[in-house]
């Protein structure tokens, strides 16, 4: 039989089923006859059901159907599927930047990168004034230094007028020594001052100077204090260290060489080990004094503590952090050094060379300081952060304060507070305004 059999008002022929009704089974034969399913009820708000059952999308099958396909349905937010996307842990918040985590070394140094990026005129206009602080008086020295040596040069030639037996003169071992005091506090207070700036960034507020200052300046004694006791624990370190190559070198010339080489080898690297370690595990104490607002002694025991099981991991970001930084420098003050050296070979004037000199190695000092002190800064304030997201679960703390929607500021940092006072006793005061 063909197609062309059957009538053309579609009537079927003697061997075809008929046409099927309002719908058929599925694999199945015919549908029963339709039945009349009586008058329609009607009445006040009643609208008779449209398309499928609920609950069912187009394609719908009813029971007693073909089985669903081997494996079940789709999984939610796969292709064909149906229903709401993929299920999974909600994003971590990240209100500032870095996301509100423990954090990987691409995180810290991303996030140092970032708050300078996107603050700049805050991170790096503090970086260049306190940098030409800080160096102003070294560079005035480097240039007194140089004419007292072409002084002195001059002196031991033969022929030369007689002068004084000590090279340098009293201005420049001022100058030196003021630059020292300067550079102690200027670099303290840099440092400070970034590790508030940091700890805002950290959730999403861009302070300005003023406002940087004025969150660092409560701060400011414990920041000196926390830069006091590092010099006197570096000066205790040099000493140490000056004294064992100085008996070494005793035990080695007087005693028996065989003796005193190891023993100064030995000595010295196990001083060089232990400086090392020491200045690892304090090395967190700047941000602690900062955004804990604890004094000097407990920001270098905190900063310990938060070390104590995460030595290596600390000592390899703040190594690498410190190679890159010392790297940029160099970069940037060789063109600068350079200049100020063919100032000095060019320029016959020996006062407008040494101008020349201190002015080319101030420009470079200044410039280097401003990219590389925030972000040292920078690495050193994140790794606090994450160390007490790691052993405090901080992240938690910081997600729920970023949740909140108000705004927060870095008493969100503090300790977690002491239990409630009994019943009757009077509230300990609350702590300082920032």
């Amino acid at each position: 039989m063909t197609h062309d059999d059957g009538r053309p008002g579609g009537d079927p022929g003697p061997d075809q089923a008929p046409p099927p009704g309002p719908w058929a089974v599925p694999g199945g034969g015919a549908a029963p006859p339709p039945q009349d399913p009586g008058p329609a009820p009607s009445g006040p708000g009643f609208a008779p059901p449209q398309g499928p059952p609920p609950g069912y999308g187009p394609g719908y099958a009813p029971p007693g159907g073909s089985p669903p396909p081997p494996g079940g349905h789709p999984p939610y937010g796969g292709h064909g599927g149906y229903g709401a996307p993929g299920w999974g842990p909600p994003p971590v918040p990240r209100p500032g930047i870095i996301a509100l985590r423990p954090l990987t070394l691409g995180d810290i140094f991303n996030g140092a990168f970032s708050y300078i990026r996107g603050n700049p005129k805050t991170v790096l206009g503090l970086a260049v004034l306190l940098s030409a602080v800080v160096s102003l008086l070294p560079s005035i020295g480097n240039g007194t230094l140089l004419n007292d040596m072409d002084r002195f040069a001059s002196q031991v030639e033969p022929g030369g007028a007689p002068g004084d037996a000590f090279p340098f003169s009293v201005t420049t071992m001022a100058l030196n020594a003021g630059g020292l005091v300067v550079q102690f506090v200027g670099t303290a207070v840099l440092s400070g001052v970034l590790a508030s700036v940091i700890g805002m960034a950290v959730l999403g507020r861009r302070p300005t100077v003023r406002e940087a200052f004025a969150w660092f300046a409560p701060r400011t004694g414990a920041v000196l204090g926390v830069a006091g006791l590092l010099v006197l624990m570096s000066i205790g370190w040099f000493v140490l260290f000056f004294g064992v190559l100085i008996g070494g070198v005793f035990l080695a010339v007087e005693v028996e060489p065989w003796l005193g080489v190891p023993l100064l080898i030995g000595g010295l690297l196990l001083t060089a080990v232990l400086g090392v370690w020491i200045y690892v595990r304090v090395a967190l104490a700047m941000p602690a004094a900062v955004l804990e607002r604890v004094g000097a002694g407990r920001a270098l025991a905190r900063s310990w503590r938060l070390t104590t099981g995460s030595w290596w991991r600390t000592f390899g970001i703040l190594i690498l952090a410190s190679l890159v930084t010392s790297m940029v420098a160099g970069i940037l003050a060789t063109p600068f050094s350079l200049g100020g050296s063919v100032a000095m070979v060019a320029v016959t004037d020996t006062a407008l060379a040494a101008v020349l000199y201190a002015t080319a190695i101030f420009l470079g000092s200044v410039l280097g300081g401003a990219i590389t002190s925030p972000f040292l800064s920078g690495v050193t304030g994140l790794l606090y952060v994450d160390l007490r997201m790691r052993r405090e679960a901080l992240d938690l703390r910081l997600q729920a304060a970023a949740q909140q929607g108000a705004a927060i500021g870095p008493e969100v940092y503090l300790p977690d507070a002491p239990a409630a006072p009994p019943s009757g006793a009077q509230p300990a005061p609350g702590a300082q305004p920032w």
